[in-house]
């Protein structure tokens, strides 16, 4: 067993302004909360054993990292009144000198790179730690060289992209924005045509208005630093700079829910059809089932209830989850719809790509030949296709769901 330790900072002057309201480990920093990368950092190391002390809203980091399995460690999150010093930790919790105890404002993978400073260092290391935290992430592509990509990131044709820069997941660059040299935007961020982020980051949810330049620059929803001075501003023009609500998109386009709304009048005979068929084959006719829903990295899974109909063959029992499509909730190709508490279950980084991918009528583990109860590779199947849902990969789930309705897969 190899423990270690972790102070969490309770303040640093400027930067909690900038975390988007969430304790300061917990803050986007190139496509992660910083303590991700940090817990990562000690599985390098060998560590089996983390404690982490938190004296600012512990109950939110404990609830983001649970008991640490998702990283392999067996973590433990211990809320102080103030923040602690290495000296004390050592001496309260017995550590020997060889036994790894820092104050988490620099990552264990680059002891002598400072991050959680000041505003200088929560910019420029960036820079300085993107080749090292970007390239082992799921989902992530090098575009071209130096210039990282996330998760279902919208980049115009006709916007100029240099690096070293990093556009963080569901993130979108307009026509004819510019990002970098040094540009650096953290995931569900709107750069708006003709913007300029160089030499600056912008914070995770963040809009940049059209036409706004933005140099030597922090921003984070109104709030703007610049990171050479330390001033720190409120932007009250919500058109130049403002903070976008948390990324609750609906699963499909319109067209599609006009069509699921189009769909279930013209079979609403299934649903009398199910009321016939329950009392034979004595099953209920209606059932209800809660299903989580995707919601943005570090904040807690979100459910949504939906129907289903026992007594029916075949996938018609699913007929009620068009209605579903027709909210907006599901998607008429997806991942299959899992409980919340199935969800929190899911331990690796891998297997919790399953809820970054709507749930749907007709789902890619079935349409690669799983069947419930889900294993392992209905699992990677599920990941596979949150990373990268292709039209050919839609078009063989729908066709294979279809088909599905006469017979058994």
């Amino acid at each position: 067993m190899k423990r270690a330790a972790l102070i969490c900072p309770e303040r640093r002057e400027g930067i909690q302004d900038l975390t988007g309201g969430v304790p300061l480990p917990l803050a986007a920093f190139l496509g992660k909360p910083f303590v991700e990368h940090a817990l990562h950092g000690l599985t390098l190391n060998g560590v089996t054993d983390v404690l982490i002390f938190a004296s600012d809203r512990p109950a939110e980091i404990r609830d983001y990292i649970g008991d640490g399995s998702t990283w392999g460690l067996n973590a433990r999150v211990v809320s102080t009144p103030a923040e602690r010093t290495v000296d004390e930790v050592r001496n309260i919790e017995n550590f020997a000198p060889d036994e790894l105890v820092m104050i988490l404002d620099h990552l264990p993978q680059a002891p002598h790179v400072p991050v959680i400073a000041d505003l200088n260092s929560w910019h420029n290391s960036r820079a300085t730690l993107l080749p090292l935290l970007v390239p082992g992430q799921i989902g992530v592509r090098e575009i071209s060289p130096g210039v990282w990509t996330g998760m279902k990131t919208r980049i115009a044709d006709t916007a100029t992209i240099q690096p070293p820069c990093w556009i963080g997941h569901n993130t979108m660059i307009g026509h004819h924005a510019r990002v970098g040299p040094n540009g650096f935007v953290e995931n569900d961020s709107l750069i708006d045509a003709q913007a300029e982020v160089v030499d600056s980051t912008v914070g995770a949810r963040t809009y940049l208005g059209g036409m706004t330049h933005l140099s030597k620059s922090i921003a984070s929803g109104p709030t703007l630093a610049n990171w050479t001075n330390a001033s720190v501003i409120r932007m009250t023009d919500a058109f130049l700079l403002s903070h976008l609500d948390a990324r609750r998109d609906a699963a499909t386009g319109y067209l599609q829910r006009i069509l699921a709304a189009i769909v279930l009048i013209l079979t609403s005979p299934v649903a009398l059809l199910a009321l016939v068929l329950a009392p034979i084959r004595r099953r209920p006719w209606i059932t209800s089932r809660l299903a989580t829903i995707p919601s943005a990295p570090g904040e807690p899974n979100l459910g949504v209830s939906y129907h289903q109909f026992p007594a029916l063959p075949l996938a018609w029992a699913r007929w009620p989850r068009l209605w579903r499509i027709v909210t907006g909730h599901f998607a008429w190709t997806g991942n299959p719809p899992i409980m919340p508490d199935e969800a929190n279950e899911l331990e690796s980084e891998f297997d919790r790509l399953w809820i970054q991918a709507p749930p749907a009528l007709f789902t890619a583990p079935e349409a690669e030949g799983c069947s419930e109860p889900w294993n392992d590779e209905a699992k990677a199947h599920a990941a596979l296709y949150a990373t990268r849902p292709t039209f050919a990969w839609r078009w063989r789930i729908l066709t294979r769901g279809l088909r599905s309705l006469i017979r058994k897969p």
